[in-house]
C-alpha cells in the first residue's frame, strides 16, 4: 500500500494539471496550382486549381470551387506560341462527352457532371508533342503569372509484358500482377511512370476502367537501374473514390485472369519524376503521425504543381498464366 498510495497521488495530480490548448494556425493566401501534361503526339491539357486550408470543409461545392474557370493560358514550343483554348464542363450536352473528358482529365465523370470544371487544350492539332523538344508554359490568372518548362525526352518502350499469378493464397487461380522487362540507356538521368486500363468489361456490363490510371509509386528513375535489364511486377491501382466492387474485395491491387489491359508506359525527366515521386510520398503519409513530412517538389514558378512532357508508348497484355 505504501507503494500504491503515492502511485496514486501522483496520478491525480497530473491528471488535475492536464490543459486544453488551442493552436491558432496562422492564414496564407491561396497559391495556383497547375496540373498539365503534353505527350507524345497529343496536345497539351491543363487544369488549374487553388490550394484550400487544412481545415476548410470538403464537399462538392467546396470542390468546385477551387477549380479555376479564368485564365490565360499560352504554350510555347520553340518556334511559336499557342493560346490554348478553354473547355467547361458545362458546355459538354451529353454523358459520352462527359466520359469523354472524364478520361482526358482524369476527373471523375460524375463530378464533372455536377460541378463546372475547365480545363485549357489545343483544339485545332497545330500544338501535338514532339520528343525531344521543350515547351514553355505560361499562365495568368488571379493576378498571378506562373510559368513552367518541360522537355518530352526520347521514349522508351517496354522489351515485353506478360501476366503472373500471384499465388498469395493457396488454389488461387485467377489474380496477378503484371510483369515488364525493361532496358534502361546507359545515360543516368532517365525516369519513367507506368499506367494501365483494363478494356473489357465488368458485371455490369461496362469497362472495367474508364481512362488510365496510375497506380501509387509508378513513378521510377535509373538511380540504381542505370544500363540494366531488369523486370519489375506491377500492381493495379484504383481510381479516386472508385465504389468498384474489386476495389474493395480481395481482388484489390491484382489484374484478374482473361483481363485485357492496355498498358501506357511513360519516359519523362528527373524533375517530372520528383514531383509524382514526392506527391505519392505525401499523399501516402496522410494521417500518419510516425511518418516524415514531405514537401511536394514543383516545377511551377510563381505557383505550385506540375508540367509534364511525357514520352509514351502503348502495348497491350492479355492475362492469361
Amino acid at each position: 500500500m505504501k507503494y500504491i498510495l503515492p502511485l496514486c497521488l501522483t496520478t491525480l495530480l497530473l491528471a488535475s494539471c492536464t490543459k486544453d490548448i488551442t493552436v491558432k494556425l496562422p492564414e496564407t493566401e491561396a497559391k495556383v496550382v497547375v496540373e498539365g501534361i503534353i505527350e507524345t503526339d497529343g496536345p497539351p491539357l491543363i487544369l488549374l486549381t487553388r490550394t484550400q486550408g487544412f481545415f476548410d470543409p470538403t464537399s462538392i461545392a467546396s470542390i468546385a470551387a477551387a477549380y479555376i474557370s479564368e485564365a490565360e493560358v499560352t504554350v510555347n514550343d520553340g518556334f511559336n506560341t499557342y493560346t490554348l483554348n478553354k473547355i467547361c464542363s458545362d458546355d459538354l450536352i451529353n454523358d459520352s462527352l462527359l466520359q469523354i473528358a472524364a478520361e482526358l482529365t482524369g476527373i471523375d465523370a460524375g463530378l464533372l457532371a455536377q460541378a463546372n470544371i475547365c480545363a485549357w487544350t489545343n483544339l485545332d492539332g497545330t500544338l501535338l508533342g514532339v520528343e525531344g523538344r521543350t515547351y514553355s508554359l505560361n499562365v495568368v490568372t488571379d493576378g498571378k503569372t506562373l510559368t513552367s518548362k518541360s522537355t518530352i525526352p526520347n521514349g522508351i518502350a517496354l522489351d515485353s509484358l506478360w501476366f503472373k499469378l500471384a499465388e498469395q493464397n493457396p488454389n488461387d487461380d485467377s489474380l496477378g500482377y503484371i510483369w515488364n522487362r525493361l532496358q534502361d540507356p546507359d545515360t543516368l538521368g532517365n525516369a519513367y511512370r507506368w499506367f494501365y486500363k483494363r478494356l473489357n468489361n465488368g458485371p455490369d456490363g461496362r469497362p472495367k476502367d474508364s481512362r488510365f490510371i496510375a497506380p501509387f509509386f509508378s513513378a521510377f528513375e535509373d538511380k540504381y537501374i542505370n544500363g540494366l535489364e531488369f523486370d519489375f511486377a506491377a500492381q493495379r491501382g484504383t481510381a479516386p473514390f472508385s465504389d468498384a466492387v474489386d476495389d474493395d474485395n480481395e481482388e484489390r491491387g491484382y489484374f484478374k485472369r482473361n483481363d485485357t489491359v492496355a498498358v501506357k508506359f511513360a519516359s519523362m525527366g528527373i524533375a517530372e519524376y520528383r514531383f509524382y515521386n514526392t506527391f505519392y510520398t505525401n499523399a501516402s503519409s496522410q494521417g500518419d503521425i510516425f511518418s516524415n513530412p514531405a514537401n511536394i517538389v514543383s516545377n511551377i514558378n510563381g505557383g505550385l504543381g506540375i508540367w509534364a512532357g511525357l514520352a509514351t508508348r502503348y502495348d497491350t497484355v492479355i492475362c492469361v498464366p
